[in-house]
């Protein structure tokens, strides 16, 4: 009996190695106010501590633009993304915490998004 449940445990754990999770975390990304096409700002609401974001879009209209854009620290919990050429929604993003792990909400900020809305996603891990 000790024996399968031990087998059993080390199975799970090997499983929760492959699977990309984050083991149950959420964030919340509250779009502020004066949020458009050329300038995007989000408070994040997470339960670590923040060291980048990144956003990437799922249909980029530039070429350029394919792959992770890199957000600016604004002030406290707010980050901020001011790109060169209008962005298109969805929208993912992906959050770096003080450990350097990596999570993304994917499309978690919709076509239809709305400044002073929040959006919130369960996260996996990049």
């Amino acid at each position: 009996m000790a024996s399968r449940l031990f087998a059993l445990s080390a199975s799970l754990a090997l499983l929760s190695l492959l699977i990309p999770s984050a083991y149950g975390k959420t964030a919340s990304f509250h779009v502020e106010q004066g949020s458009n096409n050329i300038y995007f700002a989000v408070n994040i609401k997470y339960d670590g501590v923040i060291t980048a974001v990144a956003l990437k879009q799922t249909n980029p209209p530039y070429s350029r633009e394919n792959g992770w854009l890199p957000f600016t620290h604004n002030f406290g919990t707010v980050w901020r993304f001011d790109p060169k050429d209008p962005t298109m929604p969805p929208f993912s993003i992906q959050i770096t915490d003080s450990q350097n792990n990596k999570f993304v909400a994917k499309d978690v900020i919709p076509p239809n998004w709305k400044p002073n809305t929040v959006y919130t996603a369960n996260l996996v891990r990049a």
